[in-house]
C-alpha cells in the first residue's frame, strides 16, 4: 500500500526465516551417545560420590554447541545442566556432578536431555538420549562384637552333598592364594570380595547356622523416611547379617512372610543389595516359615501383638536359640498402633531372649545385651517398666 518494496522483502524474509530454521534443524542428522560412570559403585547413607557424564558424537558431521541436562534425583543429586562444545565425529566431552546419598534405595540417573537449536535462536528441540544408570544405596552397617550361642552346626561335606545336585557353590573354607596352588581351586567370588586371590580349602569346615528375620510390615513400624523405625530395623538386620557372616555362619536372611532374601556364607553383597530395596509391606502377614531354622534364630521386630508372638513361639524349633530384638515404636511416634506390650513377656516365657530397643539407642550395645552369656535366656525383658506382667500362653 505504501509502495515500499524493500520493506516488504525484509518482512517476508523475517516471517519465513523461523520456518527455514525449523526445517533445517529438524532435518539435521545429529547422532549422540551418552554414558555414566558412577564412583563408587555403591553408596551408603551419608556418603558422597560423583558421576561422570560422557557425551559422544557418533555421527559423520561436526555438532554445534549443545546444552545437555539431567533432571534431579530425589535424595541423591540435584542434577546437572551444562554446555557441550562442538564435537567432531568420534569425539567425546565429559562433565561430572556430585552424588549425596541421604537414604538407602535404588535410584536411576538419566536420561540426559540435549537441547538442539539453530544459530539464530529461532527454533529449538529437546532430544532424549536413551541412557539410564542405576545407583544402589545400601543400608548403614554398624560394627558389632560378640556372637550368641548356637546349637546347630553344619559340615562342609554335608553342604557339598546338598549343593552338588543343584549346582550351587560348595560350602568350603577359603585362604589366601599361595604360589603353586592349582588354579582350579581359586574361589573367584571370594577373591572379588577380598580384592586378592583366594583358594578353597579341601578340609571340611564346621560352623553354626543362623536365621535373621526382618519384620518390615507397615503396621509394625512408626515414623517416616530415614528416621523411621523401619530404617533402624534394616540397619540392624544388615549389621547382624554381615557380623554373622564374618564369624563363618551359614545364614539365611528372610522377611516376615518367609521370603528368602539371601542364603549361604559368602553373601555380603547379596544381603546389602536385598536390604537396600526393602519397603514397608502393607499386605503381608507374619509367617511361621520366617523363623524356621536350626542353631540360632534372630528376629528383628517392630510392634508385636499377642497372636504374632504365639506364632513365633510355635514356629521356633526345639533346642534353637531365639533372640527377639524388638523396636519400641512409641519412641518414633507416640500415636498409632504399637502392638501389645505383653508380647515381649510372652516370648520370654517361651525361652526367647528379648531385647527392647528405643529410638537413638546404640545398636552395638543392644547386640551386646543380646549376646551376654552371663545372663540366661529367661532374664527379664529389657526396659521392664514399659511392659506389664508377662502372660503365659495357653
Amino acid at each position: 500500500m505504501l509502495d515500499e518494496r524493500d520493506l516488504l522483502r525484509i518482512g517476508i524474509f523475517a516471517a519465513v526465516l523461523p520456518v527455514i530454521a525449523m526445517v533445517a534443524g529438524s532435518m539435521r542428522r545429529l547422532r549422540l551417545t551418552a554414558s555414566h560412570l558412577v564412583t563408587p559403585v555403591r553408596l551408603a547413607p551419608g556418603t558422597t560420590g560423583h558421576v561422570v557424564l560422557s557425551v559422544g558424537n557418533s555421527g559423520s558431521s561436526r555438532t554445534a554447541t549443545l546444552e545437555i541436562s539431567e533432571r534431579p534425583t530425589a535424595d541423591l543429586t540435584p542434577g546437572v545442566r551444562c554446555l557441550v562444545p562442538p564435537l567432531r565425529p568420534s569425539h567425546r566431552a565429559q562433565t561430572d556432578y556430585p552424588l549425596t546419598a541421604s537414604r538407602r534405595g535404588r535410584f536411576v540417573l538419566g536420561p540426559p536431555v540435549v537441547r538442539v537449536g539453530d544459530p539464530f535462536g529461532l527454533w529449538e528441540e529437546h532430544r532424549t538420549l536413551a541412557t539410564r544408570t542405576e545407583v544402589l544405596v545400601v543400608p548403614t552397617v554398624v560394627d558389632l562384637s560378640g556372637v550368641p550361642g548356637s546349637t546347630g552346626t553344619r559340615s562342609a561335606a554335608s553342604d557339598r552333598a546338598r549343593t552338588g545336585a543343584s549346582g550351587g557353590d560348595p560350602d568350603v573354607g577359603i585362604r589366601h592364594y599361595r604360589s603353586g596352588d592349582d588354579i582350579r581351586t581359586i574361589h573367584w567370588r571370594a577373591s572379588a570380595r577380598h580384592d586378592e586371590l583366594m583358594v578353597r580349602l579341601e578340609e571340611p569346615v564346621s560352623h553354626g547356622e543362623a536365621v535373621v528375620m526382618l519384620d518390615h510390615r507397615a503396621v509394625a513400624h512408626a515414623g517416616e523416611g530415614a528416621r523411621s523405625s523401619l530404617e533402624t530395623a534394616v540397619t540392624l538386620a544388615a549389621s547382624i547379617s554381615l557380623h554373622l557372616l564374618t564369624d563363618d555362619h551359614q545364614m539365611q536372611l528372610t522377611t516376615h512372610t518367609g521370603a528368602l532374601l539371601a542364603s549361604g556364607r559368602d553373601i555380603e553383597d547379596d544381603v546389602l543389595a536385598a536390604l537396600a530395596v526393602v519397603e514397608p509391606d502393607t499386605t503381608g502377614e507374619l509367617n511361621a516359615r520366617a523363623v524356621r531354622g536350626s542353631g540360632l534364630v534372630i528376629a528383628v521386630l517392630g510392634a508385636l501383638d499377642l497372636p504374632a508372638a504365639r506364632l513365633l513361639i510355635a514356629a521356633r524349633r526345639r533346642g534353637t536359640n531365639g533372640i527377639a530384638l524388638m523396636l519400641d515404636t512409641r519412641d518414633w511416634d507416640p500415636r498409632g498402633n504399637h502392638g501389645d506390650p505383653r508380647a515381649g513377656g510372652l516370648l520370654q516365657q517361651a525361652g526367647w531372649r528379648v531385647v527392647t530397643i528405643g529410638s537413638g539407642e546404640s545398636l552395638a550395645l543392644a547386640w551386646s545385651r543380646a549376646c551376654g552369656s552371663s545372663i540366661a535366656f529367661g532374664r527379664p525383658v529389657d526396659r521392664p517398666t514399659a511392659l506389664p506382667a508377662p502372660v503365659v500362653a495357653r
